[in-house]
C-alpha cells in the first residue's frame, strides 16, 4: 500500500512540474510576445524556452547525461523546423481554411491557431521523443505516442489560448499578457505530461 501511494506521488509530482515548466515558459513567451518582440517571440524562441523549462524538470527528475542536455537544443531547432514546414504547407493551409469557412463557417483566429500551432509542434516532438525513446524497447512507440500527444496538447494550447484571449486580452495589462499564451502551454503540458507519466511508469530505468 505505501508503495502504491510513494509511487501514484510521483506521478502525481511529475505532471505538475511538467505543467508548471510549460505554463511558466509560456508565461514568458507569452510576456515577451506583449512586450517588444511581439511575433517573432512565438515564431523563433518558443521551442528554445518551452524547452529550456522542461529540461529544467527532466533534470531535476533524474534524467541527467548528454543525451538530455540536447533537450533544450532539439527544442529549439525543432520548433523553427516546424515554423519553416508550417510557410512551405501555407496553400494546402489557405484551402482547408476556405473549404471549413464555406461549409462549416469554422476557421478565424481559432481555426489558424489550431492548425498552425499542430504544425510547428510536429518537428519538435519528433526530435523530443527520439531522446526520449533512446534505450526504450520500442522506440517508434515512444516517438509515436509522444507526437500523438504533443499534437493533441498544440491543438489545446492553440484553442485555449485563442479563447483566453478573445475573454481577456482587452483588459489584461501588457505586463500580465503572458498568461494567456502560459494558459495555452499549460494545456499541452497536461497532454504532454501524461505521456511522460506513462514511459516512466513503462520503464522509468530505462530512461
Amino acid at each position: 500500500m505505501t508503495q502504491i501511494l510513494r509511487f501514484e506521488t510521483m506521478q502525481f509530482r511529475t505532471l505538475t512540474a511538467w505543467l508548471m515548466a510549460n505554463f511558466i515558459g509560456g508565461c514568458i513567451i507569452g510576456y515577451l510576445e506583449s512586450n517588444g518582440l511581439q511575433f517573432m517571440a512565438t515564431l523563433m524562441l518558443s521551442g528554445a524556452i518551452a524547452g529550456s523549462a522542461q529540461w529544467v524538470v527532466l533534470k531535476c527528475l533524474g534524467y541527467r547525461g548528454r543525451r538530455w542536455s540536447l533537450w533544450p537544443l532539439v527544442s529549439c531547432v525543432g520548433w523553427i523546423a516546424g515554423v519553416m514546414l508550417s510557410l512551405s504547407l501555407s496553400e494546402p493551409i489557405a484551402y482547408i481554411k476556405d473549404g471549413l469557412i464555406q461549409n462549416l463557417g469554422l476557421w478565424n483566429i481559432f481555426g489558424l491557431n489550431v492548425v498552425n500551432r499542430t504544425l510547428w509542434i510536429t518537428v519538435m516532438a519528433i526530435s523530443q521523443g527520439t531522446i526520449l525513446s533512446i534505450s526504450m524497447q520500442s522506440r517508434a512507440q515512444v516517438i509515436s505516442v509522444w507526437l500523438l500527444a504533443s499534437w493533441v496538447g498544440a491543438a489545446l494550447h492553440g484553442a485555449i489560448a485563442t479563447a483566453l484571449c478573445s475573454a481577456y486580452c482587452q483588459v489584461l495589462p501588457p505586463s500580465l499578457m503572458g498568461i494567456i499564451e502560459g494558459g495555452g502551454w499549460a494545456a499541452y503540458g497536461v497532454v504532454t505530461g501524461l505521456a511522460l507519466v506513462r514511459f516512466r511508469q513503462q520503464g522509468d530505468e530505462q530512461l
